[in-house]
């Protein structure tokens, strides 16, 4: 009877052990998902780490090459608009979309653009625009804008700012809209030369006819005191007056 007893026990435990594996092996496939989900988002995290380092430093290499940046408000163009805008561009100007918290962290990197973080709010698309260009890139965002507000209706054209400036530094002043806006009218480097060239040609013409006449009236007046040495009423005043 002992062993007819034990021998169902035997058996139940068998049984609980098979159940346990099928159990176990069941639960492997959802355990392997979620390890596999686990070890695909520290991946992509990662990606997302090495992906913000390379664009904050690319934001610091454009900082370091630029003489103005603007922040662009784009909100409500389309993908195509947005590079009509950047094919109108002079080649030394970049535009760039990114996060404004991966702005601030190269703004804090580079010395000069503090001023910029207030413009760091809502969606922007940063103009980098380098010294030699600053007239013809503002001149190409002035146009573009102008192009926008043009296929408006009429009376939505007064007001309309289809993309609007958050705020731009030069020379580390932080600059609103109008003070953008009236960096078209800088001159050019060419024309910055050109006027400095003009200047610099007429210097030596002007240098030139002084020194030729100041020893042609000082010899005018010493001969004249010379002939005039018999008379005693002639005074240095009468040949040298004094300039008005």
């Amino acid at each position: 009877m002992a062993a007819a007893v034990g021998a169902p026990k035997c058996l139940s435990s068998s049984m609980s052990a098979k159940a346990a594996v099928s159990q176990r092996a069941a639960f492997l496939p959802a355990q392997r998902a979620v390890q596999q989900r686990r070890g695909s988002l520290q991946i992509q995290n990662a990606i997302s780490r090495q992906r913000k380092e390379e664009t904050v430093q690319q934001l610091e290499g454009l900082l370091q090459s630029s003489a103005v940046v603007v922040g662009l408000r784009y909100q409500g163009l389309t993908v195509k608009q947005l590079q009509e805008f950047r094919r109108s561009l002079p080649k030394e100007s970049k535009v760039l979309v990114c996060k404004n918290t991966l702005m601030r962290v190269a703004v804090d990197k580079v010395e000069g653009w503090e001023n910029l973080k207030p413009a760091t709010k809502g969606d922007n698309a940063w103009l980098f625009v380098n010294e030699e260009v600053i007239a013809d890139s503002m001149k190409a965002y002035v146009a573009f804008e102008k192009k926008l507000v043009d296929a408006l209706p009429k009376e939505e054209r007064a007001t309309a700012r289809p993309i609007d400036i958050s705020g731009g530094v030069m020379d580390g002043k932080l600059m609103d809209y109008l003070e953008v806006k009236k960096l078209e009218k800088l001159p050019t480097k060419l024309e910055l030369i050109a006027t400095i060239a003009r200047l610099i040609n007429q210097v030596p013409t002007k240098v030139a006819r002084g020194i030729n006449q100041v020893p042609t009236k000082l010899a005018y007046g010493v001969k004249a005191l010379a002939d005039g040495d018999d008379n005693k009423e002639l005074k240095v005043s009468d040949v040298f007056p004094k300039a008005a």
